[in-house]
């Protein structure tokens, strides 16, 4: 089951992608990291079924790994989710490799081939999010967040929509009629701002 969305923000498709190599081709050294994240109902079966594969890369035991218990939420994939925790350490977020950029689940899905849903949503489509129906940009955006970087003049980047397109379609369902028929004009295939 998806996550019901009535409306999206025409700023997806505006705002500048996470082009070339995405977070792991950007300066900004994981600072969205430092928040934590909510990982959603189906993550969270995942990551305790791969907990094997996680916890030598975070050095920590999964257990230890959140703040809080089940919350029960239909604005999460499986009706719920639970928020992790941020090392104190690194102020990083729990699931944050040790000494190096990058996150543990991602890893394991892109190098080890484990099953991308192991990537909290949040997580997936960041610096895009959801609340109680509504697709946006996060904001404040991060000033070093690769959908930040300045680019050369004339060079075509991507837009939000367009470097998250598939991870939007997987995880959620779109109602806008509105966007849906932006869609299916093509409008969006401009090149995205340079914020």
């Amino acid at each position: 089951m998806k996550i019901r969305i009535k409306k999206v923000d025409p700023e997806i498709m505006t705002q500048k992608g996470l082009f070339g190599d995405g977070c792991y081709g950007s300066r900004c050294e994981d600072e969205c990291c430092e928040w934590g994240c909510d990982v959603d109902f189906e993550s969270d079966l995942l990551i305790k079924k791969y907990r094997h594969l996680i916890e030598p890369l975070i050095k920590a035991r999964i257990e230890d790994c959140f703040a809080t218990g089940i919350i029960k939420d239909n604005d999460y994939l499986g009706g719920a989710y639970r928020e992790t925790v941020v090392r104190e350490s690194d102020n990083r977020c729990a699931f944050h490799l040790i000494g190096r950029k990058g996150c543990s689940l991602f890893y394991l899905w892109a190098k080890k081939g484990l099953p991308k849903r192991i990537i909290p949503t949040i997580c997936r489509t960041y610096p895009i999010t959801w609340h109680r129906g509504k697709l946006f940009v996060d904001r404040p955006l991060k000033r070093a967040c690769k959908c930040m970087e300045r680019t050369p003049r004339g060079e075509k980047v991507p837009s939000l929509y367009e470097t998250q397109r598939r991870d939007i379609w997987a995880l959620f369902d779109i109602q806008d009629k509105k966007f849906l028929a932006s869609l299916k004009n093509a409008k969006w295939r401009k090149t995205a701002s340079k914020r």
